[in-house]
């Protein structure tokens, strides 16, 4: 009699669990759809992510190679403003005096 209560007991136990599983059938293509469209929208942002990181690198070049002309950039206004020109050697005398009459 024990015997065929604990099998009784687990019957139900798994029936229940059968039972929900069947309830749950119609709500699959239901599920599989939104885990379909879930993965488009990963898929999505991936590929926006991976774009995004492409140009950080390149802003990040493009910032190191200003970051390098600005010594330059500011050496050159320091001498226009101070009207300061710089002969370099064999220049001629008519190449310095165009760069002066600037």
């Amino acid at each position: 009699m024990v015997h065929l209560l604990e099998l009784a007991v687990t019957f139900i136990e798994r029936l229940e669990s059968h039972l929900e599983t069947i309830k749950n059938i119609p709500h699959l293509d239901e599920n599989l759809k939104k885990m379909s469209l879930a993965l488009a929208k990963m898929d999505m942002l991936v590929t926006e992510t991976e774009e995004l990181a492409e140009n950080i690198l390149k802003w990040r070049e493009q910032q190191k190679e200003v970051s390098s002309c600005i010594p330059t950039i500011l050496a050159e206004d320091y001498l226009h403003k101070h009207d300061v020109t710089m002969s370099l050697p064999f220049t001629s005398k008519v190449h310095v005096q165009t760069v002066n009459a600037k």
